[in-house]
C-alpha cells in the first residue's frame, strides 16, 4: 500500500525512545515553556536541529499530569495538525506536540520520534498512562510504529488519518486504534480490510468514514477520536468514569445505529452495534447491542453488502494495476514509443477522472475517484523516490505527467524541488510560480522545504515569498 516504506526502524525506536532516561517534570534550568493556550514552535533541548509545534491547554500547570497526543504530518509541518486539534485539546485538556522533522521523504523519522518523546517527557508534566500518537497518511504509519514498537501501554492509543498500519505490523494488538478515512480516499480499501481484521480478532478500534478525500479529517471527526480515547481510558481505569459523558456518547452511537437501519446500510448498522459493545462494556449495559449485532451477522443482507464492499476494493485495484505500471514504464524511459504511451495514459486518466466526477452511479464515482487518487499518489511517490536518489530525469517525468492530469499544486512544487536540486534555479522559480497559480498560499510550505534553500538569494524567489501568506 502507499507510503508503506515510509516508517520507523522498530528496534532503533525501542532503544532510543523507551530506554533513554528522562525527567518527569520541567527542570528550572530548561528554557521556559510557551504561553499556555497558544501554539508555538519549540526547539529540542538535546538537539537544536529538531523542533515541534506545542500546544498547552490554557489551564496547564505543572502541578497535575496531562495527557498528550504526538502528531506527525507527512510534510513535516507540525503546526498543521496542532492547529486542527487545538480547540478539541482545549476542551478535553490535552497537550499537543507536532513534529516539524518527521516527513515522508528525506528525514530521519526514528530520530524525530525519539527526540520529541524525550523532550516532552523532560519538560512537561505528563500522564504516563495517557500518551497517544496520531498522524496523517505516512504520518499515520509513523504514529502506529511509535505505538507498536515499544512496551505495551507506553502509547495507549493511535488516531490514524488516511492510512492504516506501518508496514512492519501484521499482528494482533490491544491498542485503542481510531481510523479516520474519507470515502474518496485511495487508502479506503486498506482501512476497510483492517476493520474486518480487528473485528475478527477482537482488537479495540473504531473506524469513521466521512465524506472527503485523502486529508486530515475534519474537526468534528477529531473530536470524536478524542472522545473515543477518553472512553477507552475510562474502560481501563486510566481516567475516572464520567457517567454523563458516557451516556451522551452511548446515545450518539445508538442514534447512528438507528439511522443506519433506516437507510438499510447494514455494514454501518453492524459497525455501530459493535462500537456500542466494544467501547462501552464495563461502563454501560450492552446486552441489547450485543444481541442485535449477533442477529445482524447472520443475515443474508449483510453478506450481500460485504460482497459488494469487496467488489469495490477489487475494482479499484484492477484499475490501478492497469494504469500504474504504464506510468512507471514511461518514467523509467523503457517505453518503445514514449509519446504514444504518454497520450494513452493521459486519455485513461482523463476518462477515469470524468467517471469520478460525473458517473450517475455513486459507487462507480467513489471507486473511480479512489483509483485516480491512488494512481496520482503512487506516481508522486515514485517521483519522490527518484528525486531522493538524484535521478532527476526520471523524477521530472513523473511530476510532469501528474502536472498534466491534475490541477493540484503538489507536482509543481516537486518539480521546483527537482530543478533546484539539479541546479536549474530559473526553472525552479517558474515551477513555484505555477504552484501559486494552482492555489498554494502558505509561504511556510516553501520556506521549510530544504531543497529550495538554494533559491534564497534569487530576487524572484523573494518576490514570490513576499506575495504569500504566513501561516
Amino acid at each position: 500500500m502507499k507510503e508503506r516504506s515510509l516508517q520507523l526502524s522498530v528496534i532503533l525506536v525501542y532503544v532510543i525512545l523507551f530506554l533513554t532516561p528522562f525527567a518527569a517534570s520541567q527542570s528550572p534550568s530548561l528554557p521556559a515553556l510557551p504561553q499556555a493556550g497558544q501554539v508555538a514552535n519549540v526547539t529540542s533541548v538535546s538537539d537544536a536541529t529538531e523542533s515541534y509545534a506545542l500546544y498547552l491547554p490554557s489551564t496547564y500547570t505543572a502541578g497535575k499530569r496531562w495527557p498528550i497526543i504526538y502528531l506527525f504530518d507527512p510534510g513535516g509541518r507540525g503546526g498543521r495538525p496542532v492547529d486542527l486539534y487545538k480547540d478539541v485539546a482545549e476542551t478535553y485538556g490535552f497537550i499537543l506536540a507536532g513534529s516539524n522533522n518527521s516527513r515522508n521523504f528525506g528525514s530521519d523519522q526514528s530520530k524525530a520520534v525519539a527526540t520529541i518523546w524525550r523532550d516532552t517527557h523532560t519538560r512537561l508534566a505528563l500522564d504516563e498512562r495517557r500518551c497517544y500518537a496520531s498522524g496523517f497518511s505516512g504520518g499515520a504509519r509513523v504514529a502506529g510504529a511509535m505505538a507498536l514498537s515499544g512496551p505495551p501501554g507506553q502509547i495507549a492509543g493511535v488516531i490514524a488519518h488516511g492510512a492504516g498500519y506501518p508496514s512492519n505490523w501484521s499482528g494482533k494488538d490491544s491498542l485503542a486504534y481510531f481510523f479516520a478515512i474519507g470515502d474518496q480516499d485511495f487508502n479506503w480499501p486498506e482501512v476497510t480490510n483492517i476493520r474486518h481484521e480487528r473485528e475478527e480478532n477482537g482488537s479495540p478500534h473504531r473506524v469513521r468514514v466521512y465524506s472527503g478525500n485523502h486529508q486530515w479529517a475534519p474537526a468534528s471527526v477529531v473530536e470524536e477520536a478524542v472522545q473515543y480515547l477518553n472512553l477507552k481510558a475510562m474502560q481501563t481505569g486510566s481516567l475516572a468514569v464520567d457517567q454523563i459523558f458516557v451516556d451522551r456518547a452511548f446515545e450518539k452511537i445508538s442514534a447512528e445505529a438507528a439511522d443506519a437501519e433506516s437507510r438499510k446500510d447494514l455494514i454501518a448498522q453492524l459497525s455501530a452495534y459493535r462500537t456500542l459493545v466494544s467501547d462501552f462494556t464495563g461502563i454501560r449495559d450492552v446486552k441489547e447491542p450485543t444481541a442485535k449485532a449477533a442477529a445482524l451477522q447472520q443475515s443474508a443482507g449483510l453478506k450481500s453488502a460485504l460482497k459488494a464492499e469487496r467488489d469495490q476494493i477489487a475494482e479499484q485495484f484492477r484499475i490501478e494495476g492497469e494504469i500504474s505500471p504504464k506510468i512507471s514504464m514511461l518514467a523509467s524511459g523503457s517505453a518503445q514509443d514514449a509519446t504514444a504511451l504518454r497520450t494513452e495514459i493521459r486519455q485513461q486518466l482523463g476518462a477515469l477522472e470524468d467517471q469520478a466526477k460525473h458517473s450517475k452511479n455513486e459507487t462507480r464515482r467513489l471507486v473511480c475517484g479512489r483509483a485516480f487518487n491512488g494512481i496520482f499518489v503512487q506516481s508522486m511517490e515514485g517521483g519522490e523516490r527518484e528525486l531522493e536518489s538524484r535521478h532527476f530525469e526520471k523524477a521530472e517525468a513523473y511530476f510532469d505527467l501528474m502536472l498534466l492530469v491534475s490541477d493540484n499544486a503538489w507536482p509543481a512544487l516537486l518539480l521546483a524541488d527537482t530543478h533546484a536540486a539539479s541546479g536549474n534555479r530559473k526553472l525552479a522559480i517558474k515551477d513555484l510560480q505555477e504552484c501559486v497559480r494552482r492555489g498554494l498560499k502558505d509561504r511556510s510550505v516553501i520556506e521549510s522545504d530544504p531543497r529550495l534553500q538554494v533559491l534564497k538569494a534569487e530576487p524572484e524567489f523573494q518576490k514570490l515569498l513576499a506575495g504569500l501568506e504566513r501561516k
